[in-house]
């Protein structure tokens, strides 16, 4: 085998492996925000015993998700919801009380660690948003990139 092949090997090997590098729940664990000027932005929070939090800033309020996440197949996250609120402030949002109850209500999005500027990223793609049963997928942009907080 010549050099030049032994190197072609080598290169599909890499790309083989980073094309089929699957998320482990401890790559995504911790705070992740992408938070635009005048207050928009959004916040998604996972935890170690499963549970999600996704906040959407929107200026002067927020809208606030909880549920439950696990991951449908090693590149998409599924975040099952469970409860939500609308907060009259964007600053200094309570996660913890005032919540109602919603039922038949799914995030699902694509998702890749990637580095950007030498830190590390998670960029999430839409795929289907539920919330008490009906599609409401302009919540979202069609692709957000979360920094690590």
């Amino acid at each position: 085998m010549n050099t030049l092949s032994k190197w072609y090997i080598a290169i599909a090997i890499v790309a083989v492996t980073i094309a089929t590098y699957a998320l482990q729940f401890t790559d995504i664990h911790g705070r992740w925000q992408l938070l635009y000027r005048g207050n928009y932005g959004y916040e998604f929070r996972f935890y170690k015993n499963y549970q999600a939090v996704c906040i959407i800033y929107m200026q002067t309020n927020a809208v606030v998700f909880k549920g439950v996440y696990t991951f449908d197949n090693p590149q998409t996250i599924r975040i099952n919801i469970n409860q939500m609120k609308n907060t009259d402030s964007c600053c200094n949002v309570n996660t913890t009380t005032g919540f109602a109850q919603v039922k038949s209500s799914h995030f699902l999005f694509n998702a890749e660690l990637i580095t950007k500027n030498h830190k590390k990223m998670l960029e999430l793609k839409p795929l289907s948003i539920v919330i008490d049963g009906i599609n409401s997928e302009g919540y979202f942009e069609p692709v957000i990139v979360l920094q690590r907080m």
